[in-house]
């Protein structure tokens, strides 16, 4: 580990997960990823449609009722390829152009925020049943999936809101692009920069989910910690995710060949992709905190025993060295103590009483018997026996 991962690993907020103490909740994340997958293959299938039914809004717009409108905004334009000058028809290929492109931007604005802020919720419960899996628990899948929701929504809700944002933002200055080269031969630079830095940033946004997604529903971070935990190892594991990203983001990318791919990634996607991907981030993300949280923990606990050990030796060491006659010096001085108190006490009680110094000592003496035969016990009842009381 170089001294930059070290640096970086340091500043990590230590938490155990939530996972049950089991063979299969940590390691081999690779292959508890195969076990799910071929142990729950229904249930998977089940969880991607029940995912698919919040983003359905989104896709119904874009896939759907998008084609449909731009049909309509140019069905009563006239493409007439200027063959008609003379006779009043007009060109007006570059006005459908123009709409076209205007309602794809105005759909992008309309649909995108809202249609990433519903699917947070069904993503946030999807993401707790794939933990579970991956933990070998037991899983109810309607049951965890609605428990998955409740416990998570509002840390997937703001997330996927400022991912919304940067995919409209992306979207938007892509289509203006197209639409200035369509138009006018050329974008502007500004629009070029928009649109590469847009990009860039929903990248960057894609890798940061990597992180958040696992370690939001298998920790209970504060806010802060969460988000300082995923950007510290994020840096970390940068190479890994970026590679995972490029990808997985590529399949998606294949739709634009022509309509019969375009068609089979959709099927894909509806059918057992959204789960799927899910489950890869599910896996990577629980790799990288047992590498970088769950050890270090591990480590530093194996230090901790270590160094009660130490002390517990060293006082043993102390003890033995002390001399014999010290031992229990404490113990004989108090008895000592309680001794001398006794006797002084004893003292006190049995004294002799004390006698007027204005009596002659004749007086004296007949006072001090008279006193003594008042102090003598009567007894009265029969011999005296000796021996214990009975308890």
């Amino acid at each position: 580990m170089s001294k930059i991962t070290q640096q970086l690993a340091s500043k990590i907020v230590l938490q155990r997960d939530l996972a049950p103490k089991s063979e299969s909740a940590h390691g081999a994340r690779s292959a508890r990823m195969r076990e799910v997958l071929s142990g729950n293959t229904a249930k998977m299938f089940t969880l991607n449609i029940l995912t698919v039914l919040f983003a359905l809004p989104m896709i119904c717009v874009l896939i759907i009722w998008l084609p449909i409108e731009e049909s309509g905004a140019v069905a009563n334009l006239n493409f007439s390829a200027n063959l008609g000058i003379g006779y009043g028809a007009v060109d007006q290929t570059l006005e459908g152009i123009a709409a076209i492109y205007n309602l794809r931007q105005l759909f992008i604005l309309c649909t995108l925020t809202p249609g990433f802020m519903i699917m947070s919720i069904g993503i946030s419960g999807a993401m707790h049943v794939l933990r579970n899996y991956m933990w070998g628990v037991d899983v109810k899948l309607l049951r965890h999936f609605g428990r998955g929701i409740a416990k998570h929504w509002y840390k997937f809700l703001p997330v996927f809101t400022v991912g919304g944002l940067l995919a409209t933002s992306a979207g938007y200055s892509l289509i203006e692009v197209l639409k200035q080269n369509a138009l006018y031969g050329s974008a502007g630079a500004g629009y070029y920069v928009w649109t590469v830095f847009s990009f860039i940033f929903c990248f960057f946004f894609a890798m940061f989910l990597f992180m958040y997604m696992p370690m939001s529903v298998s920790y209970k971070f504060k806010a802060k910690d969460l988000l300082k935990n995923c950007f510290t190892m994020g840096l970390i594991v940068f190479l890994t995710t970026l590679i995972l990203v490029i990808i997985m983001g590529g399949i998606p990318l294949i739709a634009i060949a022509n309509d019969i791919v375009m068609y089979l990634i959709y099927g894909f996607f509806l059918l057992f992709g959204f789960s799927l991907y899910m489950l890869i981030i599910t896996a990577y993300g629980q790799y990288a905190c047992e590498n970088l949280i769950e050890a270090q923990l591990d480590v530093k606990e194996e230090q901790e025993a270590k160094k009660a050990e130490q002390e517990r030796k060293a006082a043993v060491k102390q003890q033995a060295k002390q001399p014999k006659n010290q031992k229990g010096s404490a113990v004989a001085s108090y008895k000592k103590s309680r001794k001398a108190k006794n006797a002084v006490k004893d003292v006190q009680e049995y004294a002799e009483p004390a006698t007027p110094t204005f009596v002659t000592p004749e007086e004296a003496e007949k006072i001090k018997a008279e006193k003594q035969a008042e102090n003598k016990p009567v007894y009265k009842g029969g011999p005296y026996k000796k021996g214990k009381k009975k308890r």
